[in-house]
């Protein structure tokens, strides 16, 4: 089963840097346009840095982090039809009890960012409700950027551990789920606040990047077993 999902990563590893070529183009895309706003993305990025340099210099909101952790496992469990029959979360660690386990709900924390995704929907709640809200926009998409941060920061500080999230589908094949699901929700977010394109012509887009990505590889593969396999007489 181990070698079975190396294989399926392995297979995987195209079709992200497929889908990373594809972002590079769709940022490239939205940069170039007189109307991005460039003062957003800075407050935004501004928000990440400084939670990035507060990460390793400051005490870590690590229970915080673990309860957020530990709700996403459970609410992974809810959406996959199970029942969650405990939730533990505190500074030491934490764990969820469940009537069943998937790659879903064990790497789900690790792709679903629990605080920055509960941010975004009470922000645009909040902006239907008091429409004033928007005249403070930088600011908080700066306190945005900075639970962002936080996230990828505790995410990116549990891969070299021995954290039994990675260790249970194996090290490999986690990390590569982990990073195509960033990956795309990046995308998704990218698409959703400056819809270059339509959705149906952004999949075609992407598609049509994977088919050369894959098919570049195989025609390559091919040349090599042609070159280097015996002829018959």
């Amino acid at each position: 089963m181990n070698l079975l999902r190396l294989i399926v990563s392995l297979l995987l590893w195209p079709g992200l840097v497929a889908t990373l070529i594809y972002l590079g183009k769709l940022l490239r895309s939205i940069t170039h346009s007189p109307q991005f706003p460039w003062a957003t993305v800075a407050a935004f990025g501004a928000g990440v840095f400084l939670s990035c340099i507060a990460f390793f210099t400051l005490p870590r909101p690590r229970g915080i982090y673990v309860l957020g952790h530990e709700l996403t496992h459970a609410l992974a469990v809810w959406c996959s039809g199970g029942k969650v029959h405990s939730i533990q979360a505190s500074s030491k660690g934490g764990k969820v009890l469940s009537d069943r386990v998937s790659p879903w709900i064990s790497l789900a924390p690790y792709i679903l960012p629990f605080y920055p995704l509960l941010a975004g929907i009470l922000w645009l709640a909040g902006t239907r409700v008091w429409p004033e809200l928007q005249n403070y926009t930088l600011p908080s998409l700066a306190l945005w950027g900075v639970i962002w941060g936080y996230h990828y920061s505790f995410t990116l500080s549990l891969i070299p551990t021995a954290q039994p999230d990675f260790l249970i589908y194996g090290r490999i094949f986690s990390i590569t789920l982990i990073l195509m699901g960033n990956t795309f929700l990046i995308g998704m977010l990218l698409w959703g606040a400056f819809h270059p394109a339509s959705f149906g012509q952004t999949l075609l887009q992407l598609g049509t990047e994977w088919v050369w990505t894959y098919s570049t590889i195989a025609l390559w593969l091919s040349g090599l077993l042609l070159r280097y396999l015996p002829h018959s007489a």
